[in-house]
């Protein structure tokens, strides 16, 4: 009796629980129902027919339109009929632009800026005003660029090594080569003339043996030599330009500046040239443009000018601060050089007043 009496409550718990979850049930689908009811009738007040959006996808921004020009009028496009969606065109290559084959124009000085111009001293007597601060700002060993001609660059490692190369010479009797290196160890560059019958090693044109030093020179370079010999040992670069004379800076009027460098002498009738240098060790050299260096002006082939000395003074060779009048008789080039890259100097061409008579 008891146990049919607890058999009939439980039955009666579960089915009320059921009721009440089927209720439960039934008031939350009517309570959606209705709010779905309502969000559609306020959007159809509104004026819109689209369908309620619960989620947006992200969307890229679109570009700016840029602004039309004053007084140009813009036209919207005209609705048209979807045309079937064309092939898409390959987009064109963009390829890197080459480098300029064509070297830049040297600067009238190789080792440093040109230097400001002294103010007159007191005494009025001529004095040259040593360079102040650095005046060797150089940027990095240039490298050879594809197609450029007369340029030779190169990299050297930790082994010790010799690379030889034939020279290849720009137009004209007269070649000036601009040297840049660097190197951890050490590095020099010399001309080489090697032939069938004959073989000659020339002094170096520029060496380094410092760590980590960085040197450029500005010389000439004769036809003579055949070859450069680079020797190296140790992490570093060279490179090496050639010009020709008629690309690098006339020397005309006054010129003043620091350190070593190669000025063209344009004029074909004779001028003296006042050279005032102050260095440890200095040379001025004309060089005809025949692209001989003679020792004297009948060395080197070239008809005499009427009026110059059958042995002019083309060159000097001085050390400390010296002042020397040379004759240069035709076209041609001025090299100087000097110990330091600071070591200042002034040249002034003026007209050949011929040979001063004797008292």
């Amino acid at each position: 009796m008891a146990v049919g009496l607890l058999v009939g409550f439980a039955l009666g718990c579960l089915v009320t629980a059921a009721v009440l979850w089927r209720l439960t049930l039934s008031a939350a689908r009517q309570a959606a129902r209705s709010a779905a009811r309502a969000e559609a009738a306020a959007l159809k007040a509104a004026g819109s027919d689209a369908d309620p959006v619960t989620t947006v996808a992200a969307t890229s921004a679109a570009a700016p339109v840029p602004a039309a020009a004053t007084g140009v009028a813009v036209a919207k496009p005209a609705a048209a009929k979807k045309q079937p969606a064309a092939a898409a065109k390959p987009a064109p290559r963009v390829e890197a632009a080459r480098p300029d084959p064509t070297p830049p124009r040297p600067r009238s000085t190789t080792d440093s800026a040109p230097a400001p111009v002294p103010p007159p001293a007191e005494d009025g007597l001529p004095r040259l005003r040593p360079a102040s601060g650095l005046s060797d700002k150089r940027g990095p060993v240039p490298r050879r660029q594809a197609g450029e001609r007369f340029h030779f660059s190169g990299r050297c490692g930790e082994r010790e090594a010799e690379y030889e190369f034939p020279i290849e010479w720009p137009e004209g009797a007269i070649t000036v080569a601009q040297i840049e290196a660097s190197t951890k160890g050490y590095l020099s560059i010399s001309p080489m003339t090697r032939t069938v019958d004959r073989v000659e090693s020339h002094s170096s044109l520029i060496y380094l043996s410092s760590s980590g030093k960085r040197k450029g020179v500005r010389t000439v370079l004769t036809h003579d030599f055949t070859h450069l010999l680079v020797d190296s040992r140790g992490i570093g670069e060279w490179s090496v330009r050639l010009y020709g004379s008629d690309e690098i800076d006339e020397l005309t009027g006054t010129v003043e500046g620091y350190g070593s460098t190669v000025l063209a002498v344009r004029q074909n009738l004779p001028v003296s040239c006042v050279t005032h240098v102050k260095s440890s060790s200095w040379s001025a050299e004309f060089i005809c443009a025949c692209g001989r260096i003679p020792e004297s002006f009948g060395r080197c082939g070239c008809p005499i000018p009427p009026g110059v000395p059958s042995s002019p003074p083309l060159g000097a060779w001085e050390s400390g601060e010296a002042m020397r009048t040379l004759l240069f008789p035709r076209t041609g080039v001025l090299k100087l050089r000097t110990s330091e890259p600071s070591d200042p100097w002034r040249l002034e061409v003026r007209p050949y007043a011929g040979k001063p008579k004797a008292r």
